[in-house]
């Protein structure tokens, strides 16, 4: 018999998974026989000593030769058929499976915002079986879960969010397999922005009160993202350089941005020129909800603001390369999703727009 142990580790005989396939499938039937043994009797099976041998065994095989671990799997199998039983390899619940990739998240530098974000999203997934071993989790259960959500683009948003926890899972081989792995993908239908008329950019920036003035200069000139916008401050604004300066950008990366002469003349009148550019998000909010009835239209268009002014500085460019470099990403981007078609006479009404008092 070839020795199993050296120093504090196992060193194997060069298995492999062929070899012990025989054994690997009765073990496996005894764990899928569970489903309908008494409890009792499926807390001995896994206390024997052939369980526990076949177990490292089947470990040592299958990590040397696909790096996976079957124990994992044949694990999870038993936890299925009997998920509020403990005792058979190390169970990882949801509720802790959560928080410790939320620590990882974190330490991976990842902005608050978005941890805050994926930690209410996987709390309501959780929400009633946060006690369940992440590994007990089925493709089906995640499928009835995703599936009441019947807006593509919020269903897809949730199977992104779920499958970040168990590919997180998998990775600190909690599981075996991701069960997200095996749902469909849901295919978004990519509409073409809606941007505003020059009539309706004139009505907008009359309609903005003096403190709401700022960010809708920068966004529907300048096209700024919304959640930059509400960051930026007046030292970030050179109106002699006529740059804006964008420090927390999305990409992480300072981009320094020209200011068309629309925008400076407008900012450069703007009464209030220090602290920060826009009022709290709450005050934004409103406004849009005041201005989406006043424009007429039904509700606010994502990124109304820098979708229009992608348009319309790339009618007043036509460079796509400079205007994507602008606005912050590549020209693809820009051509697919921010770019609506403009006429060369409703593009120089646009940029003769000014506040009327």
């Amino acid at each position: 018999m070839k020795k199993m142990v050296r120093g504090a580790g196992f060193e194997p005989a060069t298995p492999t998974v062929s070899k012990l396939a025989p054994t690997l499938t009765r073990y496996r039937s005894e764990v899928q026989s569970l489903h309908h043994a008494p409890a009792p009797a499926a807390l001995a099976l896994t206390a024997t000593p052939l369980s526990a041998g076949l177990a490292l065994k089947i470990h040592v095989a299958q990590c040397k030769t696909h790096g996976k671990c079957l124990l994992a799997e044949v694990s999870a199998q038993y936890r299925q058929c009997h998920p509020t039983l403990a005792g058979f390899g190390d169970a990882v619940t949801l509720e802790v499976a959560i928080a410790r990739l939320l620590e990882a998240k974190k330490a991976a530098n990842l902005r608050p915002v978005y941890l805050k974000s994926l930690a209410g999203y996987l709390a309501r997934f959780a929400k009633g079986r946060e006690g369940r071993a992440v590994d007990t989790v089925t493709t089906a259960e995640v499928e009835e879960f995703v599936g009441q959500f019947k807006n593509p683009n919020s269903r897809a948003t949730w199977m992104n969010r779920v499958s970040t926890l168990f590919a997180f899972a998998v990775r600190r081989d909690y599981l075996a397999k991701n069960p997200c792995d095996r749902l469909e993908r849901v295919t978004i239908d990519r509409v073409a922005p809606f941007v505003l008329a020059p009539g309706q950019a004139q009505a907008l920036l009359t309609l903005a009160p003096s403190v709401l003035r700022p960010y809708v200069i920068l966004g529907l000139f300048v096209g700024v993202r919304p959640a930059e916008l509400l960051k930026l401050t007046w030292a970030q604004v050179c109106l002699e350089t006529k740059t804006l300066t964008v420090s927390e950008a999305k990409t992480r990366r300072r981009r320094i941005v020209p200011l068309h002469a629309k925008a400076v003349a407008l900012l450069a009148a703007c009464p209030l020129r220090t602290g920060k550019l826009s009022p709290s998000n709450s005050t934004v909010r409103r406004f849009k909800r005041t201005a989406s009835r006043a424009l007429g239209l039904k509700g606010w268009p994502s990124d109304l603001l820098r979708h229009t002014a992608a348009s319309y500085l790339l009618a007043l460019h036509g460079d796509a390369g400079k205007v994507a470099t602008m606005l912050g990403n590549s020209s693809s981007v820009l051509l697919s999703h921010y770019h609506q078609p403009v006429k060369e006479a409703e593009c120089a009404e646009f940029w003769r727009v000014k506040v009327e008092s």
